[in-house]
């Protein structure tokens, strides 16, 4: 059942790939069709390649199916996704956690296209996660973080001035103590604010640097959920005073 308003967009699953499944699933089981009508003494070894054709087959077809149930619709409030499994939704102001991921592919060093993906948590714990495969993947995956960002970063700016931790994977903020890394092996790296030189997302990763550093090493946004809201949020913080 919809509770949103009027939907912004609808974003269902790419015709090409349904049809591309449901072509190889049907030749799958004409094959096994073929294969099964063997006889004499062809029979035995007939129904062995028609077993497995199916076995191809199946999975073929179950593809085409919940590709075809596939869709994203968006709303002012919020979202909607379904799939064969049924329908859920979220709201932007449930959300807690938001990632995402886009990953340039290429064959023999040249580019093919990129691909998406979103994965929304929200205060219930209930996991949403799409992204290619979808019609206007880039387009849809903007247009979430535009939409969520809003209700994201009213919370964590709240949550920040009362002075709790907020964290973002492995990255840890606090009004007081500054910025936090976990690295690896257990270590973490601590930014006082007033140590704060630079920061910014570039090709797929947030870098943050401290005062003096010529190089550190960049965290997959991927791993860090609210990545463009903890960005606004330095953007807030180091915003220069007005006069």
């Amino acid at each position: 059942m919809n509770v949103f308003g009027p939907p912004l967009a609808i974003h269902g699953s790419r015709k090409s790939d349904i049809i591309v499944f449901a072509f190889l699933a049907c030749g799958a089981f004409w094959l096994a069709w073929l294969a099964f009508q063997q006889t004499g003494d062809d029979k035995t070894a007939g129904r062995y390649e028609a077993a497995i054709c199916v076995a191809i087959g199946i999975p073929l077809a179950t593809l085409a199916s919940w590709n075809s149930q596939r869709r994203v619709v968006l709303y002012a409030e919020g979202l909607s996704y379904s799939n064969l499994l049924g329908e859920r939704q979220v709201r932007w102001d449930s959300v807690r956690r938001l990632y995402y991921q886009a990953t340039k592919m290429s064959v023999n060093f040249i580019p093919v296209g990129t691909v998406y993906w979103i994965r929304i948590i929200d205060d219930r714990g209930q996991k949403i996660r799409f992204g290619s495969g979808l019609v206007k993947a880039a387009l849809l995956a903007t247009k979430v973080l535009e939409l969520a960002q809003g209700p994201l970063l009213n919370r964590i700016a709240t949550e920040f001035g009362a002075g709790a931790d907020i964290e973002f994977g492995p990255v840890r903020v606090n009004r007081e103590s500054g910025i936090v890394i976990k690295k690896l092996w257990g270590r973490t790296k601590h930014i006082p604010w007033n140590e704060v030189h630079s920061y910014r997302i570039e090709r797929g990763s947030i870098y943050i640097w401290r005062t003096g550093e010529k190089r550190v090493a960049g965290i997959p946004i991927s791993k860090v959920p609210n990545a463009f809201a903890l960005l606004a949020l330095l953007n807030i913080i180091f915003a220069p005073a007005e006069a």
